[in-house]
Formats: structure tokens, sequence, C-alpha cells
């Protein structure tokens, strides 16, 4: 008897959603940004399933957009999850994954040489292309990659993604990453200081650092993936679930996957507004206008059947470069790495 009235108790409020078209009104003064909880609706496929708590660590870049748009336009919310947000550098993070404390994010290729090395995480689809750009100053006399070589180049982290990036391109140019330039690392923020001081000659990072020297200062953007083949055509970030959410629940790492792609969608077709949402919420540091440019200069393509093989490039390239073991098998990497939760999005 019990069970039959909470069924019917059930139906009347799910009705009452629908007639009235309501939404749990969104809470964006006052929030914790280091970490909050989004209260969030059953999943609209199937209302018998309960709440799915998961807990999402993020670092705080405009390129993370979907992850907050997901939060704060309800796509978390419409796929059924209860998510915290922990913000977190990679370090925090692979601790975090380690423990069972995070169960997923997004990431990049920069990550696939901790997953060789026993990091359990899986990427499950492609979010975007862009975010990073590699800078010279426009009095340095360097016009291109060709020119690096010789040069000190400043990168936030010694074997991260920007640094991965420019490599391929040195090799590409016949400049030999290793030998024929030096790196040095510096906190994003300061690696334009690093070029006043003269103790870097070019960078390579992560957006806004370099995009914004080149729109405010004329600098020379030597790389840019959001425009540059074959990135452009391919993604720098994806939607990253912990292995233990894949094999213990892949029902919400399908949930948490989708909510993201269904939100990079709506960030591309609502650049604006996911700049005021990012910028109000204080995930990013800069403006609304500067960084919906941002935003906009990213590739939105969100999908899995591509980042499959994007996967596979970034796999090979960074074997040839030597950042991934000789020995390293790539098609069993690649299944280290990917795991298919959802199909396809969109046909992609």
């Amino acid at each position: 008897m019990k069970r039959r009235v909470l069924s019917v108790i059930a139906i009347v409020v799910l009705l009452t959603l629908v007639l009235s078209g309501c939404r749990k009104e969104e809470n964006t003064s006052g929030r914790d940004v280091t970490k909050h909880t989004g209260s969030t609706a059953v999943s609209p496929d199937d209302g018998s399933k309960k709440l799915k708590k998961i807990t999402v660590s993020y670092a705080g870049g405009t390129c993370e957009a979907p992850l907050f748009v997901a939060y704060h336009k309800g796509f978390f919310e419409d796929e059924g999850l209860e998510v915290e947000f922990v913000k977190a550098d990679f370090e925090k993070l692979k601790t975090g994954i380690a423990s069972g404390k995070i169960d997923a994010s997004v990431g990049n290729f920069a990550w696939f040489k901790a997953i060789e090395q026993g990091l359990k995480v899986k990427l499950t689809a492609g979010i975007h292309a862009g975010c990073i750009v590699a800078v010279a100053p426009p009095d340095s006399g360097i016009k291109s990659v060709t020119d690096l070589k010789g040069k000190t180049i400043g990168v936030e982290s010694i074997g991260g993604g920007p640094m991965i990036i420019l490599s391929f391109e040195l090799q590409k140019a016949g400049v030999d990453p290793k030998k024929d330039v030096q790196w040095k690392a510096f906190p994003s923020a300061q690696l334009e200081t690093a070029i006043d001081k003269k103790e870097i000659d070019a960078f390579i990072t992560w957006d806004p650092f370099g995009t914004k020297l080149v729109r405010e200062k004329n600098y020379l953007a030597l790389v840019d993936i959001a425009k540059d083949e074959p990135y452009k055509s391919g993604y720098c970030c994806y939607t990253v679930v912990s292995e233990k959410l894949v094999k213990e629940d892949p029902d919400a790492a399908a949930r948490y996957t989708r909510a993201i792609l269904r939100s990079a969608e709506w960030v591309g077709e609502n650049i604006d507004e996911a700049s005021k949402i990012e910028v109000e919420n204080n995930y990013v540091s800069v403006g609304v206008e500067e960084n919906a440019d941002f935003l906009r200069g990213y590739v939105w393509r969100p999908g899995v059947k591509g980042a499959k093989e994007n996967i596979k490039f970034f796999i090979h390239e960074q074997k040839e470069q030597g950042i991934l073991d000789a020995s390293t098998d790539e098609t069993e990497l690649f299944n280290k790495i990917f795991a298919e939760v959802i199909p396809d999005f969109n046909g992609n």
C-alpha cells in the first residue's frame, strides 16, 4: 500500500513539473566555486532511476565551459546526475581518481602518458578543438616555428599538452625538440614576464594568455590549434571518466558523457551566454566579452567517432616523439585510454 501511494505521489510531482514547465531556479550568486553541489532531477529517459551523485573536477579554464554550462543550465540535471564540483590541478586530480574521490573531469592528450603509466581513467568523447597557442613577441625576429631553433621556449609544464603540440611542429620543421631548443617552465600567468626579462624567447600555453597577447600586443601566433591542421579537425579536450565508474556504473558514465556533449553543442550555439556563466560564477578571471572571443575561436564539434581517430593520432605522434614508451602497443594503449559508453553523438 505504501509503495502504491509513493508511486502516485511521484506521478503527480512529475506531471506538475511537465505542466508548469518549471525548473529549479539557478543560484548564480554566493556559490563556492572551489566545491559546490548541484541538485538534480531524475533522468527523463527513465523516471524510475535514482539520482546518481558524482564528483567532477575542474581546473578553471575558459575551455571548460561545457562543464560549467552543464551544471548551470541543467544538462547534468536532465541526465539524472547530482554533481559536486571540486577544483583540482592535475596532481590533485590523479590522487582523487586513485582514491575514488573524483569520478569525472575533462582532459587532454597529455594524459596519455599518465594512463600508459597506470592512471585509471577513460576518455569517452571529444568536446572541441582549440585553446593552445604558441607565440613570439613582434620584435623577436621569430617568424615561424623553424626560427625557434636555438631558442628557449616557455611552457606551463614540462611534458604538458602545449609542449607536446609544439614538439610535433618543431619536428615537422626539422628542429629537434630535444636537442635544438631549451624548455623552461613557468606558471602561465608569468610567461609574458619571462619574455620581458629575456628568460625565454617564445612560449606556448593554454588560453587566454597567448591569444590575449596576439590581440593586444601584436605577438605573432606561431601555432594555433584552433586554426592549424591537423589539430582544428580533431580535438584538444575530451570527456574523462574514472575507470572505476565505467566498470561499476557504465550508465552513469554514459549520462555524464551525454551531458557534456549536449552542453558543448549548446556552448557553440550560445557563446555569449556561456561566457557570462563562466565569468559571473568566477570560474575564469577575464571579462565576459574577452572570454566570449576565446570561446568563439574554438571549433565546437562534440562527438565520439571522430574522437576515437583523434586519440589514435595523438598516441602515434607521442610514440614517435618518444613521449610514450617505444615498446607500447598503440592498439593496446588505445583500448586502455578509450571507453565507448555511448556509440555516437548526433551521428558523430
